[in-house]
C-alpha cells in the first residue's frame, strides 16, 4: 500500500523553498502540534495518519528536555489499528563543537516512555520503552535550521526488542514566535515511515 502521491508532492514542493532563507531547536522554550502521514510495510501493509503533541523546555544552558506525544490511527488490509506514545527526553547540546558562530550543532539524548501498540507495528508490545539518541543541528540562517539524527529505542521488559529510526527536520521560525517545522523518519527494523508537518509556538 503506497502513501498518496499527491501528499509527497506536497511536502517536497514546501520543502525546497524554505532551503533559500538558523534559529535552533535547542536551547528555547515551545510548543507545537502536527499532522503525521504514517505508512508501515515490514510486519503488515497500514498507513493513516496521526497527531503529535510536543514541548521543549530548557534543563539547562546546555540540554533541553523535550516531551511528546504521538497517536495514530491505521487502516490494513484486514483491521483498523491504534498506535500512541508519550515520552520524555533529555537532549545534551554540544555547543562548542564549532565555536559560537559554527554552523554544526551536534546532540546527544536519553529518553524514557510509554507504548501503547496492540497490533504490535512499532514494536513487538506494550510497555514501558528507552531510547538513546545521535545527530547534529546544521544552522543555515537566523531562521532556518535542519536536524539529522538516529534513534535506538526498544522495550524495558524486553531488551532483544528494538528498533533504529532515523530522521530529518526542517525548522523555520517565521519570526521570534512562530515556526513551522517538515519532517521524515525512517524505523529500519519494522519498515514504518513518517512524514510530519508541525507548527511550533516559543514564548521566549
Amino acid at each position: 500500500m503506497e502513501m498518496n502521491s499527491l501528499t509527497k508532492t506536497l511536502v517536497l514542493s514546501l520543502l525546497i523553498p524554505f532551503l533559500v532563507q538558523a534559529k535552533s531547536k535547542f536551547g528555547d522554550y515551545y510548543l507545537g502540534f502536527g499532522l503525521d502521514f504514517v505508512e508501515a510495510e515490514d510486519t503488515a501493509s497500514y498507513d493513516g495518519e496521526g497527531l503529535s503533541l510536543f514541548a521543549n523546555s530548557l534543563a539547562s544552558d546546555e540540554a533541553d528536555f523535550h516531551f511528546t506525544f504521538n497517536y495514530a490511527g491505521l487502516d490494513g488490509n484486514t483491521s483498523k489499528e491504534t498506535v500512541w506514545n508519550i515520552g520524555a527526553d533529555y537532549i545534551y547540546h554540544l555547543d562548542n563543537f564549532s565555536g559560537a558562530d559554527g554552523m554544526i550543532r551536534p546532540f546527544l539524548g536519553i529518553g524514557i516512555g510509554y507504548l501503547d501498540d496492540s497490533a504490535g507495528i512499532s514494536l513487538a508490545d506494550d510497555g514501558f520503552t528507552w531510547n538513546l539518541q545521535f545527530g547534529t543541528e546544521l544552522l543555515f540562517t537566523e531562521e532556518i535550521s535542519l536536524a539529522i539524527g538516529g534513534k535506538f529505542f526498544g522495550l524495558w521488559s524486553e531488551f532483544g526488542e528494538t528498533d533504529f529510526d532515523l530522521g530529518v527536520d526542517l525548522v523555520w521560525w517565521i519570526n521570534d514566535v512562530h515556526g513551522v517545522s517538515l519532517g521524515y523518519n525512517h524505523a529500519f527494523d519494522r519498515g514504518i515511515d513518517v512524514i510530519g508537518l508541525n507548527y511550533l509556538y516559543s514564548w521566549r
